[in-house]
C-alpha cells in the first residue's frame, strides 16, 4: 500500500485508459488502479471500493490524423497549450531515442478533463506492456498535481512505484508548475523517465543535471 496517498500513480497491465484525473483519496498496489483514470468500476487497494469519480470519456475525434508514413505523434496536446511545438519536437526525439535504445515506450497527452481523446489513445498509440503513458492534467479545479501515469507491466520492472511517485512529487505539484511552468514539469517528468529507463535510477535526477546527463 502507498503511504502517501497524495501521490498518486496508475501502474496497470493492459488497462483501458479514461484519463481524468486521480483524486487524493485513492490507494494502489502493483496491480490495482486509479479509476478515475482508467474510467472503471476498479477495486483499490485492501479491496475497497474507489470513492465515486469522474466517468472515462472515448473522442477519437479529438485525435490527431495520422502522418503519411502511418505513424502517430508521441506526444499530444488536446487543445490545452501546455507545450510548445519545439518543445513537443525535443519529446518526441526524446522518445523515439528511448524506444529504440531500449523498447519502451513512453506517450504525453496533455488535456483538460473531460476534453480528452480517454479511451481511444489506447489503441491509436497501441499501449501494451511496454508503454508509459504521461496525462498532463491539472485537474477539475485547476490545482491538483499535473503528472498522472499509466505504466504496463514491463515498464514497471524497470521503473518501479516509488520511482513514480517521486517523479509527481518533485515535478508534478500545483506549486511547482505555478513557479516553473506546466511545460517544464513536463519536460521534466518525461526526462527523467528517459534518464532512469536507461540506468535503472529510481530517484529522478535534479532538474540541474537532467539536461547534461542526457547529453542533450
Amino acid at each position: 500500500m502507498i503511504a502517501s496517498a497524495a501521490l498518486l500513480v496508475s501502474v496497470v497491465a493492459r488497462g483501458a485508459l479514461g484519463l481524468s484525473p486521480c483524486t487524493p483519496s485513492d490507494v494502489l498496489t502493483r496491480r490495482s488502479a486509479c479509476s478515475s483514470l482508467l474510467g472503471a468500476g476498479l477495486l483499490a487497494a485492501g479491496g475497497r471500493q474507489a470513492a465515486a469519480r469522474p466517468e472515462g470519456v472515448n473522442k477519437p475525434e479529438l485525435l490527431p490524423s495520422r502522418r503519411p508514413d502511418g505513424s502517430t505523434p508521441k506526444v499530444i496536446d488536446a487543445g490545452v497549450g501546455f507545450l510548445t511545438k519545439g518543445e513537443m519536437k525535443r519529446l518526441e526525439t526524446l522518445i523515439a531515442d528511448l524506444e529504440k535504445e531500449t523498447g519502451y515506450k513512453v506517450r504525453v497527452l496533455c488535456q483538460r478533463y473531460p476534453e480528452t481523446p480517454g479511451l481511444a489513445i489506447k489503441d491509436y498509440w497501441g499501449v501494451d506492456d511496454n508503454t508509459v503513458v504521461l496525462v498532463a492534467d491539472k485537474g477539475l479545479k485547476g490545482t491538483s498535481n499535473i503528472l498522472n501515469f499509466n505504466v504496463g507491466d514491463a515498464f514497471a520492472d524497470t521503473l518501479p512505484n516509488i520511482f513514480w511517485q517521486r517523479l509527481q512529487g518533485r515535478y508534478g505539484t500545483s506549486r511547482y508548475w505555478r513557479e516553473k511552468g506546466e511545460d517544464v514539469s513536463i519536460m521534466n517528468a518525461v526526462e527523467s523517465i528517459v534518464f532512469c529507463a536507461k540506468s535503472g535510477c529510481v530517484d529522478p535526477p535534479a532538474e540541474s543535471v537532467l539536461t547534461p546527463k542526457l547529453g542533450i
